[in-house]
């Protein structure tokens, strides 16, 4: 997908699956992040795009739960039937004869208080922590439950414990990128136990996490920022696209960045051409890609955060990196376009306050309420039609990841049958 300064280059088929590819983003070993000659796509907004057959619709306004679909309302509320998903999604058990009896009539209008009830008192239940550390597991990709660490690595499943805790206590789901400390928590018996990660890492949520670290390890640290995009974004890259793109070489240039802002051309100094556009153009991918990759390329294989930079060039002889071979002289780092950092917590904080990244929770979690399949892997986009009022009230009540759960959970599209 770019072209290697040398014909000898060694590696640079995986190096250019890596980059660009189509995989499954789940692989411990190489993986994909899309095709970047590909062009813009209909909607570039997380969780967009055209409806799935049988996708619900209707919530729109200013009320998360408004609706005002006809589909929607020649359905018929059954809160036994919803109560019984809920607690399987929430606690992964089945609700207790009582509390299905006291959901029972669903034509009461008192009803439903009582089922709301059932849903606050499901997102207050014990369980509910043990169940949110195995969905935070999936999402992440940090493996299975009770998995052994190996001597010398780090573990895979404080990041899930993060930001279960970040759940559980309530607290803005922004400081899974932002929190500067206890980000390497353990959970047992009921409790977390607070503490910060190993290492002398600069601390942005579970963004520096070292289990994820090393879970993405991979050459230039693509990996890794390709894990935030779909993870955070619910996007493979390209992640930005200009409002003018111009042809270019075999195909279309889209990005809005400078194309000049990346790394690329001929000579001894270019290990690899990110200027090719031979046959796609790279670009498209990375002068997103080259503007954050560098900050997450001083975690060595272990996810041990080192002084100089710890990541390899598939180039001939399999050289370490250098910032050169991103970024050209005098070019920063950044989130986005426009959006420019300068080390991993301004990284974090401004990862926190892109408007996609809350409509990418709120896709996930209603897809994971829906028994609907991954946004990025699957496909499962959601139209925005369903989800604009639960992003606006999510984004104006503190980001709080239990509310967002209630209120899906008690939406029409939910307990109506």
């Amino acid at each position: 997908m770019m072209k290697m300064a040398t014909l000898a280059a060694l590696g640079s088929i995986a190096f250019a699956m890596i980059a660009c590819g189509n995989s499954d983003s789940g692989s411990l070993n190489g993986g994909s992040l899309g095709d970047p000659g590909a062009g813009p796509t209909t909607n570039n907004n997380p969780g967009a795009g055209g409806t799935p057959p049988g996708t619900p619709t209707g919530s729109n306004g200013s009320d998360p739960n408004a609706q005002n679909n006809p589909n929607i309302d020649q359905r018929k509320i059954n809160y036994g039937e919803a109560l019984r998903t809920a607690s399987l999604k929430l606690v992964g058990e089945l609700p207790a004869l009582a509390d299905i009896n006291a959901v029972a009539d669903s034509s009461n209008p008192a009803t439903k208080a009582t089922y709301e009830a059932k849903i606050d008192a499901l997102l207050a239940d014990p369980r509910f922590a043990a169940r949110q550390i195995q969905w935070w597991r999936d999402t992440l990709k940090t493996g299975q439950p009770g998995i052994i660490t190996k001597q010398g690595m780090p573990s895979y499943d404080t990041a899930a414990t993060f930001a279960t805790e970040v759940v559980v206590n309530d607290r803005p789901f922004t400081d899974l990128f932002t929190a500067t400390s206890n980000t390497c928590p353990t959970y047992a018996n009921g409790a977390f136990v607070d503490a910060s990660c190993a290492g002398n890492a600069p601390t942005a949520g579970l963004l520096t996490d070292p289990g994820l670290m090393s879970q993405y390890f991979a050459n230039m640290a693509f990996r890794r920022v390709r894990f935030v995009q779909e993870t955070f974004v619910c996007s493979k890259f390209p992640a930005e696209f200009s409002s003018t793109p111009a042809p270019m070489g075999s195909g279309v240039y889209t990005s809005p960045w400078n194309f000049n802002s990346i790394t690329g051309g001929a000579g001894p100094s270019v290990k690899v051409n990110f200027q090719d556009t031979s046959s796609v153009v790279c670009a498209n991918c990375h002068t997103s890609m080259n503007h954050q990759a560098p900050l997450f390329a001083h975690f060595d294989m272990n996810g041990v955060y080192q002084p100089a930079i710890a990541v390899k060039v598939p180039s001939t002889g399999t050289p370490t990196a250098v910032l050169a071979d991103w970024l050209p002289n005098g070019e920063t780092f950044a989130w986005r376009n426009g959006t420019p950092v300068t080390d991993l917590p301004s990284f974090g904080k401004a990862v926190a306050a892109d408007p996609d990244v809350a409509r990418c929770i709120v896709t996930r979690e209603w897809n994971y309420a829906m028994g609907r399949g991954d946004v990025v892997n699957d496909l499962a986009t959601v139209p925005p039609v369903v989800t604009d009022a639960l992003v606006k009230d999510f984004s104006s009540n503190g980001f709080k990841v239990k509310r967002l759960l209630r209120n899906i959970f008690t939406a029409d599209d939910f307990v109506k049958f």
